[in-house]
């Protein structure tokens, strides 16, 4: 996070004898692409995990409860592939770390609030980072496609405002509003692998998580407020 920091007073520096840059063109690009990939990650997802787990099959897994694929083993193929389209997740927390290049090309210092940042930063790592060295399976397919499936209407929102569609206002606090039942489900999950899944490991993940949905919950409250 410390890094992300200085990355962000660095840049404001730089900025701040200069005008702001028209990046119209490159909003649009950024935003289809985290668009359709955040549509992909949702539907891979679902789709791998259905296969992993096995649901539909006599003894599969369920939505919560599912034991990842034991760290430093050979995968399974239905595991390797889920993991693989989780890794595609946890790379693109590093991608939109361009969220913030664009507000700092814009001179739009106002939104690179300490939520912004701490979102950004602490979900790559140590979070994502956590998951995808320890426990890339399970149900860890859980938080990718809720969080996914957000931001699919997130950026949504966002490619359509960057080539000029006006939008109701109503539909930015409903994002919002989405953002905090991610959260609660987030808490959930987390609260039922800490007092009920006694199989999770290492259980410092499910700590850590429990602890983001805290935090998330709590700073997303405040900005919607």
């Amino acid at each position: 996070m410390r890094e992300d920091i200085v990355g962000v007073d660095v840049g404001k520096r730089l900025m701040r004898k200069r005008k702001p840059v028209n990046v119209k063109s490159f909003s649009i690009v950024h935003n289809a692409i985290m668009f359709f990939s955040s549509l992909y990650m949702v539907i891979e997802t679902l789709r791998q995990a259905a296969n992993n787990i096995g649901w539909g099959h006599s003894h599969g897994g369920g939505m919560w409860g599912n034991v990842a694929e034991a760290p430093g083993k050979p995968f399974s193929r239905s595991g390797q592939r889920l993991a693989n389209v989780l890794y595609i997740h946890y790379l693109s927390k590093a991608y939109e770390f361009t969220d913030t290049l664009i507000m700092i090309l814009k001179k739009n210092e106002r939104q690179i609030t300490f939520l912004h940042i701490y979102h950004h930063a602490t979900t790559f790592f140590p979070c994502w980072w956590a998951v995808m060295n320890f426990a890339p399976g399970g149900d860890t397919y859980f938080t990718c496609v809720v969080n996914s499936s957000v931001h699919v209407a997130m950026y949504g929102y966002y490619l359509l405002s960057a080539a000029g569609v006006k939008i109701p206002r109503a539909v930015k606090k409903s994002i919002t509003s989405m953002q905090l039942v991610q959260f609660a489900m987030f808490f959930c999950h987390a609260l039922y692998g800490a007092l009920y899944a006694t199989h999770y490991r290492p259980r410092i993940i499910v700590v850590l998580c429990l602890w983001q949905a805290v935090v998330f919950a709590s700073l997303f409250g405040q900005f919607f407020w």
